[in-house]
């Protein structure tokens, strides 16, 4: 069950490069990130919804606000933050460290999680491996994200740079906290089907409401084709799978193995120019990066 479940998350970690073009093909479509956000929240909540429907998974919402604490809705927030704090970093930091920091928190929340045992999950024990094998992890993933670009225009003073890069990390830390909330509520409603549609409605409501706020109004530029539509399918896909594999391997292995998924992914994206974006070939530094997150991986799962 184990191995299943680490083939998953790398598979459905693969995946989240694709999602990525697809969704900001679509905000160059609409001419508004946060709307093609609430485009693609949109869909995938609709495509849950459809899918709980067409297999009767039931939805026990009554019981599980009456028996579970508070933080088993926190999952869909915690995801909503991490997408709007993408969108606040990557013109103020870079590209490069908009995805590294939060990978950073990512690998350090899961670690923390899993150590103390927080959100009603399984503590295990902190070994030199597992640390090791989360250092790797991060490690693998910078070197393959990594790469010199000149300073973002919008950078400002050293102080609020470092005040970016503290909420980058936060931001990954609540990837790692939406991924264990999320394991838990499939746990308890016996579905991560229906787990995974709580979180998407709830990010959602919450993108509604900041559009609202933002008063936001699409641009629209060019025809919209149909397959700029499908990102919200395949982020729905992602909240499932992750839901489903958390509670089986632990969030410092789930997470570890989707990201070694999304390396994987990204390198095979990068090397062909897909979505239009410019091509990156392989070099040494990436394919060493991909190798590291490989091997803490397996050092996250085996290490003592």
């Amino acid at each position: 069950m184990a191995v299943v479940a680490v083939v998953l998350a790398v598979l459905v970690g693969a995946v989240i490069p694709v999602q990525t073009g697809v969704n900001t093909r679509l905000a160059r479509h609409i001419g508004v990130t946060l709307l093609a956000s609430l485009v693609s929240f949109g869909v995938g909540t609709a495509g849950l919804a459809l899918v709980l429907v067409l297999t009767r998974t039931p939805l026990p919402l009554a019981t599980t606000a009456a028996t579970q604490p508070w933080w088993i809705w926190v999952g869909g927030v915690c995801g909503l933050i991490f997408l709007t704090m993408n969108m606040v970093l990557l013109p103020r930091i870079g590209a490069s460290a908009t995805v590294i920091l939060p990978l950073f928190g990512q690998v350090l929340g899961g670690l923390a999680i899993d150590t103390v045992g927080a959100f009603s999950t399984t503590a295990r024990p902190l070994t030199a491996g597992r640390v090791i094998g989360i250092v790797l992890v991060a490690v693998g993933a910078a070197l393959v994200n990594l790469r010199r670009r000149p300073a973002p225009a919008e950078s400002g003073p050293s102080w609020a740079r470092a005040l970016l890069w503290v909420a980058g990390i936060g931001a990954g830390v609540l990837g790692a906290v939406q991924a264990t909330v999320n394991g838990r509520l499939g746990t308890v409603m016996g579905s991560p089907l229906a787990a995974a549609l709580v979180s998407f409605a709830v990010g959602l409501l919450g993108l509604v409401l900041v559009n609202l706020a933002a008063r936001s109004r699409p641009r629209v530029e060019g025809r919209l084709p149909w397959w700029s539509l499908t990102g919200g399918l395949i982020g729905a896909g992602f909240v499932f799978s992750i839901a489903y594999v958390t509670p089986i391997l632990g969030t410092s292995l789930a997470i570890s193995a989707t990201l070694l998924g999304q390396v994987a992914g990204g390198l095979v994206l990068d090397h062909i120019g897909a979505f239009g974006f410019p091509r990156r070939h392989l070099s040494i530094q990436r394919l060493l990066g991909a190798v590291l997150v490989l091997v803490g991986v397996l050092l996250v799962r085996f290490g003592g």
